[in-house]
């Protein structure tokens, strides 16, 4: 049951959120976590339409999501998700994913910025028309978003220009194409003999379209159990995303 404090959909994981091995892709998960998020948001007065009304939008600063098991094509599944509280300038939420028997797939934390779209800046949580303070929210992942410490030595994997099917409606790259990106940065071996275990990633400044994003990537070893990476704007020579990738 959906309501003030939790959201909650049922749906069947179809042909084209499926990867080549007909998984659930981490593009698609991410997707499903932004309408399910904004879907909620709606429901608390705090979403999409009003908010572009007040010149303000969210914004994804960080996210981490531990991946358990990826649902196949064909697979029913219902995805849950409810705000968790504020810290400094982020609304924080979380993510279940689970089966028809209740077992967690996914779970994922997310840290949210509230941004003036006019001066690209961040507005204080507390000018909203709600409470966002909810003391007593389940943890789907306990963890904290913390920052990434990237470690010296990471090398180019690839470059990629940013094109008009990068950019959504708030005129940046869409913070689910960042992990199409991290996805391709691994070889499809390291997909085949293993699986990817969590994932976090850091969203530090907005991408537009003209720009190409430099990946960078700790140096490749199919038996390493974590990743670094980052991007970088060629254009500005800024790094616009850390991540912190585990695998098993």
């Amino acid at each position: 049951m959906n309501s003030y404090e939790r959201y909650e959909d049922t749906f069947s994981i179809t042909s084209y959120e499926a990867d080549l091995y007909g998984k659930l892709s981490l593009y698609s998960l991410f997707n499903r976590f932004q309408d399910l998020a904004g879907i909620h948001a709606a429901h608390l007065q705090v979403g999409y339409d009003l908010l572009r009304e007040a010149k303000l939008a969210w914004v994804l600063s960080r996210i981490k999501v531990q991946i358990h098991s990826l649902p196949h094509w064909g697979d029913t599944v219902r995805l849950a998700t409810w705000p968790k509280g504020i810290e400094r300038l982020f609304a924080l939420r979380d993510f279940c994913m689970t089966n028809e028997k209740g077992e967690i797939l996914v779970a994922a934390t997310s840290a949210w910025l509230l941004v003036d779209i006019e001066k690209g800046r961040p507005r204080r949580l507390e000018t909203l028309p709600i409470d966002l303070q909810f003391p007593h929210a389940a943890h789907a992942i306990q963890d904290p978003l913390n920052k990434i410490q990237i470690p010296e030595g990471l090398v180019q994997v690839f470059e990629k220009p940013i094109w008009l099917s990068d950019i959504d409606t708030n005129w940046h790259v869409n913070n689910a194409q960042y992990i199409k990106w991290i996805t391709d940065c691994f070889s499809q071996d390291q997909y085949h003999s293993r699986r990817m275990t969590s994932v976090q990633i850091n969203y530090l400044e907005e991408t537009l379209l003209g720009d190409t994003v430099v990946l960078f990537k700790t140096p490749e070893d199919i038996s390493a159990n974590e990743y670094f990476l980052e991007g970088v704007s060629r254009t500005k020579g800024s790094e616009v995303f850390q991540a912190h990738v585990t695998w098993e």
